[in-house]
C-alpha cells in the first residue's frame, strides 16, 4: 500500500556548447514513493516474501519498485536504526533472493524439493557475513549494516526456519489471490489469512455478499413461485 508520494529533483550535469557556454545542470522530475509495509509473516524471510503481492495473479505487484525502498523496509521491519546505501545491483540481487526463499518454502509446503539454483543461491547468501547489533560505550545498541549483510540475514533466517520446528506451522493465505506466507501461530492452529486487516476482511466481505446473493435470489424465486401458483 502506498502511503505517499513526492517529487525529488536530481541534477545530472550535461554539456550545453561548445564554443564558451558552461556546463550547467538539468533537473529532471524522479518520483520517490514512500510505502508503508506489512508485516504479517512471524518471520524476517517470510516478511520479505511480502514485499511481492498478488502473485497467482496475470498482474502481481512489485512493492519494491526503487533501491530506496528495500532500505525502508529493513528499517520498518526493525532491522535497522537508519536507511543504508542500496544500488541497483543490490536491488536486483534482494529481489532474487526474494523470489528463492519464496520458491523454496512453497516447494516445502508441497512436499517438492527446492530448485539447485535456489538451493545455491541461498546457501551462498547464507555465508556471509550478517547484521550484527553493536553496543556502544553509551550503552545503546546500535542496529547498522550494508545490503550484503542484510540479504545474508535474510537467507540465514529462511535456513533456520527450515531447520526448526515453526516450518510445519508454515500456510500460505487461503484467498485466491494473495500469495503471502506466514507461521501460523494460534494455539488452535486454525488461522485461515495472511492477516484481518488484508485477506481477512476481504475474505469475510465477500461471503457476506455471496449470502446477500443468495438470499435475494431464495426470495424471488419465491415470489416467483407463488405469482405461478
Amino acid at each position: 500500500m502506498v502511503s505517499g508520494l513526492r517529487v525529488a529533483f536530481v541534477e545530472p550535469w550535461c554539456v550545453t556548447s561548445l564554443y564558451g557556454y558552461s556546463l550547467r545542470p538539468v533537473k529532471k522530475p524522479v518520483k520517490v514513493v514512500t510505502v508503508t509495509f506489512v508485516y504479517v509473516g512471524g518471520r524476517e524471510c517470510l516478511n520479505f516474501v511480502g514485499t511481492r503481492k498478488w502473485r497467482r495473479t496475470p498482474a502481481p505487484e512489485e512493492l519494491l519498485t526503487q533501491p530506496k525502498l528495500l532500505s525502508d523496509w529493513a528499517v520498518q521491519a526493525g532491522l535497522l536504526d537508519r536507511g543504508i546505501e542500496v544500488a541497483e545491483d543490490d536491488l536486483d540481487a534482494a529481489i532474487a533472493l526474494r523470489e528463492a526463499i519464496y520458491r523454496t518454502v512453497t516447494a516445502r509446503l508441497e512436499g517438492r524439493r527446492p530448485k539447485p539454483a535456489d538451493v545455491e543461491l541461498l546457501n551462498e547468501h547464507g555465508s556471509h557475513a550478517q547484521l550484527t547489533p553493536r553496543l556502544d560505550r553509551t550503552g545503546a545498541v546500535r542496529r547498522e549494516g550494508t545490503s550484503s549483510q542484510l540479504l545474508a540475514r535474510l537467507a540465514s533466517d529462511l535456513l533456520d526456519l527450515l531447520a526448526g520446528p515453526d516450518i510445519a506451522k508454515v500456510k500460505g493465505c487461503t484467498h485466491p489471490e494473495c500469495s503471502r506466507l506466514y507461521v501460523d501461530s494460534s494455539r488452535a492452529q486454525n488461522r485461515h489469512w495472511c492477516g484481518m486487516g488484508t485477506c481477512g476482511n476481504k475474505a469475510k466481505v465477500r461471503a457476506f455478499r455471496e449470502r446477500q446473493r443468495a438470499s435475494e435470489s431464495g426470495v424471488a424465486g419465491l415470489g416467483q413461485s407463488r405469482t405461478k401458483g
